[in-house]
């Protein structure tokens, strides 16, 4: 496929976007050549790439994990650009129904009305009600589904259909001692999450957060009354860091023909690259060890205090694990090849680290081995956490076979896989487990210095979707996920956590779910 030819307008929008037109044409090329689908061999099982939390293995690794957190050496990376628009998609649709129609029989509405009290922004919303004289005692029929609506969902009120998802409040508690309630957003969640967890001997933790660079001041100024009452409750003090998506991560639509799709003004169309664009934002980080979990999944803190002891225990092991393979690395590099030294390492790397290593120890060029193996355990290292596979949608963990030909444990989205090829469906359908997106990263080599993380991604993991705009269909491509193809040549263990670890909210309505409302 040759270059496609730019006008001189395209090009001024190509440059507005930090992009060039070498990258540009690069993507199209993606899109008529296609992403490279991994070969799924089997899905992770316990004791067959997962492995499972003994309650003396949760202890021991509890121990390594409070000297890590002592040391001030882990923070915590929250990926919070996403908005809330999808939470409320259909009450968003219930208040925009064209006149006449009254969103007081929407199914949604309904729920929304018969859960109100559950709900943690139920006071803030009587609140904003109140302010413009508007009665929350009776909202009963059109008129008050229609007012609950609009100041939900509207600037009027709390502006919830526009906001991003850490700005709605999540949960509501009730202060024994004051005799009152308060409530949190998500952000907020967080920030009590690493209290608890990440403060290090000097009573800090730290908290890294991707927010969208349109409600940055926002967010800020809501995490500095935030951050002051987690410090008044946890005697923890949060610092905490921003960075939002680099526009230069956007990809170019195109058409059906794979040349750029228009919009109605004839101007190029780019899209967010998804959140495999944030790799970047990691990278940039100057940390040694950091905890990675999405914006919405966030339990109470009674919920999140049951499965502490996991987490610690996923996160010692990242550090037990970096801790031997630096050893090894230290044994290797320090003498020359030796035959038994590198059927012991490699022997182990198989064991702990899920490594495929039969094309490295053929016998006959030691000098070349020991290299190649220095090669494979000189990479970033990763703990995953995987719960039990109950029918949520997303991804899961599988042996696969890469473009390259390398077997490796990876993390695999559905978008991933070609299911027309044989066996393929039967082998995801097959999987035990899901990846919850809870993730303990080392990112540092053996010297100490930082990887650079984009040379440990697969450029061609990417995922190509079908999406509209203005009535007409056209193709997105994304960059290789953050937790997919942006960490393929990462170094990958799994572990086992309780299904009450994971507390997603994608829906307005999973907010009643035990984690986020208990009964």
């Amino acid at each position: 496929m040759s270059d496609y030819p730019f006008s001189q307008a395209d090009l001024e929008d190509i440059r507005a976007h930090g992009l060039t037109p070498e990258t540009v044409n690069a993507q199209l090329r993606m899109f008529a050549r296609g992403v490279a689908a991994p070969e799924l061999i089997a899905p992770c099982t316990i004791n067959n790439g997962i492995m499972p939390l003994e309650t003396e293995t949760v202890r021991r690794l509890a121990a390594v994990f409070r000297q890590a957190v002592d040391n001030g050496r882990l923070a915590k990376f929250v990926p919070a650009s996403g908005a809330a628009t999808r939470m409320f998609k259909d009450l968003i649709a219930a208040h925009q129904k064209p006149g006449g129609e009254s969103p007081a029989s929407d199914k949604s509405v309904t729920a929304l009305l018969a859960n109100l009290n559950r709900f943690a922004c139920r006071d803030a919303l009587w609140k904003a009600m109140e302010q413009d004289g508007v009665n929350h005692d009776d909202l009963t029929g059109e008129g008050g589904s229609a007012a609950v609506l609009k100041y939900l969902l509207t600037p009027s009120g709390l502006g919830y259909a526009d906001l991003p998802k850490g700005l709605i409040l999540f949960h509501r508690y009730r202060d024994e001692a004051a005799s009152a309630s308060y409530s949190r957003t998500a952000f907020e969640e967080h920030l009590a999450e690493a209290a608890e967890l990440f403060a290090d001997r000097n009573h800090r933790c730290r908290v890294h957060f991707t927010v969208p660079l349109a409600h940055e001041t926002a967010i800020k100024e809501h995490l500095r009354s935030g951050g002051a009452q987690i410090e008044g409750r946890y005697g923890v003090s949060p610092e905490v860091t921003f960075s939002s998506q680099d526009p230069a991560t956007d990809t170019i639509a195109a058409a059906s023909d794979n040349t750029p799709f228009r919009d109605r003004n004839g101007r190029l169309v780019f899209r967010p690259g998804g959140h495999g664009a944030l790799l970047g934002n990691l990278d940039r980080l100057a940390e040694d060890l950091l905890f990675i979990k999405n914006i919405d999944n966030i339990a109470m803190e009674p919920l999140r205090r049951k499965t502490a002891p996991a987490i610690a225990a996923m996160c010692g092991l990242l550090v037990e694990l970096q801790q031997q393979v630096f050893a090894c690395l230290e044994r290797l590099t320090a003498r020359d090849a030796d035959r038994d030294l590198i059927e012991e390492v490699t022997a182990w790397a198989s064991r702990h680290l899920n490594l495929f290593l039969t094309d490295i120890i053929t016998g006959d060029a030691p000098v070349e081995e020991k290299e190649l193996l220095i090669g494979r355990l000189n990479r970033p290292l990763r703990v995953c956490g995987v719960v039990k596979n109950t029918g949520e949608p997303g991804g899961g963990p599988f042996w696969i076979k890469d473009s390259r030909g390398d077997i490796s444990v990876q993390i695999i989205e559905e978008a991933q896989v070609d299911m027309t090829a044989a066996g393929q469906k039967e082998i995801w359908l097959s999987s035990t487990h899901f990846n919850p997106v809870i993730i303990a990263c080392a990112v540092r080599d053996y010297t100490g210095r930082p990887f650079r993380l984009a040379d440990f991604a697969d450029p061609l993991a990417g995922i190509i979707t079908e999406k509209s705009k203005d009535g007409r269909s056209l193709k997105a491509l994304e960059h290789p996920g953050l937790w997919n193809g942006a960490m393929a040549y990462w170094n990958t263990v799994f572990v086992e956590l309780p299904s009450d670890a994971f507390n997603p909210v994608k829906t307005v309505f999973d907010l009643l779910r035990k984690g986020h409302c208990p009964d």
